[in-house]
C-alpha cells in the first residue's frame, strides 16, 4: 500500500461540474477512489455520479473529512481554488490544470509549505496506486499492480513508461505525475523519499526531461543520500535541448542511476534483473 494514497483516502474534486471534472470523477470512481465531495461555485446541491456538490470547500469540510483535493478548474481560477484548499488544511492538493503562471505557482508553493501541505502540479496527471485508488487523469491502460515506482513530469509520459513495463508483465506500486511546468509544487526528491519509505516499492523509474533542474536535484539527492533502491532514468524529448539532456544523463550515471537511451529498455532491464536473482 502506498504511503501517499490508499483505498480509504478521501478525495474532493474542485471543478467537478466541468467537462473534464465529470469525466475523470467517473473514471476515478471506477478505480475505487473514495470521492466524498465536489466543489463548483453556484452548483450547491447538485450531484455528479452520486457525489454531492458544494459552492465552497468550507461547506464541504463541515460535512466530510478530506485528505486530497484535485483541481480541475480553468487556469484563471486555479490560484483562488488552491488557496481555498490550503486554507481548509487539506494535506495534499493535485493541480491537473496546466499553464499556470510561474509567479502564481511559486506563491502557492510558499503558502502551502508554511502549513506543511503538499502540492503536486500544475499540469499533473495525478497519482495512481494500482489496486488501491486513483487521484487524477492517469490512464490505467498499461498499469498493473506491482513493485515499481514510476515518477514523471509532463502528463502522458507516465503512460509511455508503464507501456515498457507492461510489455514485460511488470507492474507498478505507485505512479506519480509531477506536471510539466517549469516550476512545480513537488519535485522528484520528495517522491523518491516516499518510494524509499514504501515497502511495496523495489525499483524506482524516473521519467526526466531536458528542461528545468528537477533532474539535477534528484541526481544530487540520490548520490548524497546513498539512495538504497535501484533507480532507472530515461530523459524524454532529448532533441529539444541535447546538451542539457546529456549533462543530466551524466549526473544520473555519476549518482549510480541506470540511464537508458531506449524507453523499451526499462522493462527489459528490470525483467533481466529479476530473472538473474531467481
Amino acid at each position: 500500500m502506498s504511503i501517499m494514497l490508499k483505498r480509504a483516502t478521501r478525495i474532493l474534486i474542485q471543478g467537478i461540474t466541468t467537462t473534464e471534472g465529470r469525466l475523470h470523477t467517473n473514471l476515478m470512481l471506477e478505480n475505487k477512489a473514495e470521492i466524498v465531495a465536489g466543489v463548483s461555485p453556484g452548483r450547491y446541491g447538485q450531484e455528479v455520479m452520486g457525489v454531492t456538490v458544494y459552492d465552497k470547500i468550507s461547506e464541504a469540510v463541515k460535512r466530510h473529512e478530506i485528505d486530497v483535493s484535485i483541481i480541475f478548474v480553468p487556469k484563471n481560477a486555479v490560484f483562488n481554488a488552491v488557496t481555498e484548499a490550503i486554507e481548509a488544511n487539506i494535506p495534499l492538493i493535485i493541480i491537473i490544470t496546466a499553464d499556470i503562471p510561474v509567479t502564481e505557482t511559486i506563491k502557492l508553493k510558499n503558502i502551502a509549505e508554511q502549513k506543511n501541505i503538499t502540492i503536486i502540479g500544475p499540469g499533473s496527471a495525478g497519482v495512481y496506486v494500482p489496486g488501491e485508488t486513483k487521484a487524477g487523469t492517469i490512464s490505467n491502460e498499461y498499469i498493473i499492480q506491482g513493485d515499481i515506482g514510476v515518477v514523471t513530469r509532463t502528463a502522458g509520459n507516465e503512460k509511455r513508461i508503464c507501456q515498457s513495463l507492461y510489455k514485460e508483465e511488470i507492474g507498478e506500486s505507485m505512479v506519480v505525475s509531477l506536471g510539466g511546468m517549469d516550476v512545480t509544487g513537488t519535485g522528484y526528491v520528495e517522491i523518491l523519499k516516499d518510494f524509499e519509505s514504501d515497502d511495496n516499492t523495489e525499483v524506482v523509474v524516473i521519467g526526466g526531461e531536458a528542461k528545468g533542474r528537477l533532474e539535477e536535484d534528484a541526481a544530487r539527492f540520490i548520490m548524497e543520500s546513498k539512495y538504497p533502491k535501484p533507480v532507472i532514468a530515461y530523459i524524454f524529448n532529448k532533441d529539444s535541448n541535447p546538451e542539457i539532456a546529456i549533462e543530466k544523463e551524466k549526473l544520473f550515471r555519476e549518482a549510480g542511476v541506470t540511464v537508458v537511451d531506449d524507453i523499451w529498455e526499462i522493462g527489459q532491464i528490470i525483467r533481466e534483473s529479476t530473472t538473474d536473482e531467481s
